[in-house]
């Protein structure tokens, strides 16, 4: 098995060197994970973020059109108008299921459509929202704090949309998404399942190797890396989750199922073939079939 900070660099391996920097910074020593019987709701609530470096996200992107049939449109989060990408309207009257789908890294790249569109294509209302200080969006880089409200944001747009059934609301998201996907589904949403594929989901092993210009508050913060670390809030988990993960994130992924496991939380290891990037494909095509099933009930 991978070792398992082996896995936290191969999940930066795509980001490192697209951002504002790409030096290592000094690295803090890998914490013990611990449980937290307490709820990350209540956490984050009481919690204010220290940061050190107060910017957009650490991402070049490209400003384009949205893909063919594909609408640009503006959903709010607090006080934020933010940006994202939304599937055509069917035009039929007939109201559908949605997913909400994170994109990977901390840019909404064009090609991120080209996977994620096999849901609009299985009958799914598709949106990729981008979040706080990305794509040119107002807000600031907060890694996986004020983030993870916007993703809940992106949600509550869908559900208001006239062609979309409200019950069957799904979150997905890969990579930096998948861990986003994770903390979703720990904090109170509409979502009613969530998918996270191939997502580094051990905060404090990711934080001490993670390059210097992804992490804007002081690393060595025990309580800043607490809020944004999915492994250490299990007991809060809400909704259905299922963990995709490939033979590189395979080993994380396990961990936080088998504690998700003791806390009686439905919360489930998908082994799919595939690289970091590959495995998106086939993990695509399996939460398809687990949200139908989920949308029929």
């Amino acid at each position: 098995m991978k070792r398992p900070l082996v896995a936290a660099t191969l999940f930066l391996a795509g980001i490192v060197g697209c951002g504002r920097g790409n030096g290592s910074g000094t690295h803090s020593p890998q914490r013990k994970v611990t449980t937290r019987a307490e709820n990350l709701a209540s956490a984050r609530k009481q919690f204010v973020t220290k940061l050190l470096v107060r910017g957009p996200a650490p991402q070049r992107y490209q400003e384009g059109e949205p893909p063919a049939n594909v609408k640009l449109v503006y959903y709010a989060s607090a006080n934020l108008k933010l940006k994202g990408w939304l599937s055509a309207d069917a035009a039929d009257g007939r109201k559908r299921p949605a997913v909400v789908f994170l994109h990977p890294d901390w840019a909404l790249q064009a090609g991120v459509w080209k996977d994620a569109e096999a849901f609009a294509k299985a009958g799914f209302v598709l949106f990729i929202p981008m979040l706080r200080g990305e794509n040119g969006n107002p807000g600031i880089y907060e890694s996986f704090l004020g983030e993870a409200e916007d993703a809940i944001a992106a949600g509550r747009f869908v559900s208001s949309l006239p062609n979309v059934d409200g019950q069957n609301i799904f979150v997905v998201g890969h990579s930096v998404g998948g861990v986003l996907t994770c903390l979703v589904s720990m904090l109170p949403s509409s979502y009613k399942a969530a998918a996270a594929f191939g997502g580094y989901v051990d905060m404090d092993a990711w934080v001490s190797e993670a390059p210097e210009a992804f992490i804007p508050y002081d690393r060595t913060d025990d309580e800043e890396v607490k809020v944004r670390n999915p492994m250490a809030f299990v007991a809060s988990i809400r909704c259905p989750l299922r963990l995709y993960a490939g033979p590189d994130e395979r080993e994380v992924n396990a961990a936080l199922a088998a504690r998700a496991r003791l806390a009686e939380k439905d919360c489930e290891l998908v082994v799919v073939q595939g690289n970091h990037a590959a495995m998106v494909v086939p993990a695509i095509q399996e939460a398809i079939a687990w949200f139908r099933q989920l949308a029929s009930k």
